[in-house]
């Protein structure tokens, strides 16, 4: 078997009033807005590009890559990313996608890591289809094939976020991750939106708080980390310091109690093995658009639990084919830090997936049994998404 083509079609979602309380409305005006949602506030369609990679046998595979600020791609890039990377596909037998990978790092197309994404994404449900199996059996069989999921919050008020975790836990999520701001406001109303949820839900609820890179100076967190939170056990921090300065994330990790997950620092294989070599963090969060696709994610899984680190998944901006790609992959998760986060589709309005999928039933996912992802597109729906800007 052989690829013959690799296509590529932007996508404009629409937004959803869900959306639009993490992200949108009113948030570029000024008052609590990481600079990173600079590419979010307030839009009308959420960007996206779908993939198909076509093979001389029939198989059609199917993958997504989001615009998004962390690996620095748009919708443009993409488009031509995937387009210079699909001379390394056409032509070669999808099983052999290790070369394929090898031939992208050879290339030195640096960053565009969710173009990667896309194009493994479709070669590894192409695979699944050949075998006539699921993507997570191709994996390894997994250890898990349902779940129970973590739960975004919306950055707002104490009280706000408080009342929102309450809900989220009534719909069966198990493990919470209120949004920070950190310096661009300041850490104490940070930590003030930390207490209210934490006083919100059960003690067998984990709440994540996601700094975003954002709090700043290592000695001040840890002091107050150690006054505010001493004994809470359900406490986990995310990427409290600049995605660089592993100096601050391992002086944090080893003087505090609580977990301290290292996301944007994780953006690849050879970073993912600096975090577990100095022991920089208790736990690395996955996400296949960051770290390039099902291959890489894989391999820096196997890679931080050899180490003795735990492992989450973590939501890419994407549709309900990504979500479920993501799941693929959490079910061969050994060792799980934290439930994944696989909802991001419910946050735009347009489902493209016609058949198929993870299914959600009070915060428990269940995977597809189909071959490969298990998901069969609207194409014609995608044609006209492609077509509203």
């Amino acid at each position: 078997m052989k690829v013959t083509k690799v296509e590529a079609s932007p996508v404009y979602y629409q937004v959803t009033p869900v959306y639009d309380r993490m992200f949108g409305i009113g948030k570029s005006e000024g008052a609590m807005v990481h600079s990173r949602e600079a590419w979010f506030a307030n839009i009308k369609y959420k960007e996206n590009v779908i993939v198909r990679v076509f093979t001389d046998e029939g198989l059609v595979g199917y993958g997504e890559a989001p615009a998004h600020p962390v690996t620095g791609e748009t919708v443009e890039s993409i488009l031509k990313a995937v387009s210079l990377l699909s001379r390394f596909v056409v032509g070669k037998d999808p099983f052999k996608i290790a070369d394929i990978h090898r031939s992208f790092e050879d290339f030195f197309l640096h960053g565009n890591m969710n173009a990667e994404c896309a194009i493994d994404m479709a070669l590894y449900d192409i695979m699944g289809k050949a075998a006539g199996v699921p993507v997570y059996k191709l994996l390894g069989g997994g250890h898990q094939h349902s779940f129970t999921m973590c739960a975004h919050l919306a950055r707002s008020e104490p009280k706000t976020m408080a009342e929102d975790a309450k809900k989220w836990v009534e719909m069966g999520y198990t493990a919470l991750e209120p949004k920070m701001v950190g310096l661009q406001e300041s850490l104490e109303e940070d930590m003030l939106r930390i207490e209210a949820v934490l006083d919100a839900v059960p003690k067998n609820v984990m709440v994540v708080a996601d700094a975003n890179q954002t709090w700043g100076n290592s000695k001040k967190i840890i002091e107050m980390l150690t006054h505010r939170l001493q004994g809470v056990t359900n406490f986990a921090l995310e990427q409290p310091v600049y995605f660089q300065d592993l100096n601050s994330l391992e002086r944090i990790t080893k003087s505090v109690p609580h977990t301290i997950i290292a996301d944007e620092a994780a953006f690849s294989v050879s970073a993912v093995f600096e975090i577990a070599r100095r022991q920089a963090a208790d736990m690395v969060s996955i996400k296949l658009g960051k770290n390039g696709g099902i291959y890489n994610a894989i391999r820096c899984i196997h890679l931080a639990e050899a180490a003795g680190l735990d492992v989450r998944i973590d939501w890419v901006q994407a549709s309900r084919l990504v979500d479920t790609a993501g799941a693929h992959v959490h079910a061969n998760v050994k060792k799980v830090g934290l439930a994944p986060a696989l909802d991001y589709h419910l946050r735009i309005a347009e489902e493209i997936v016609k058949e198929g999928g993870i299914t959600i039933n009070r915060g428990v996912v269940s995977l597809p049994e189909a071959p490969g992802l298990g998901v069969e597109l609207d194409d014609e729906l995608i044609s006209s998404l492609s077509k509203r800007r």
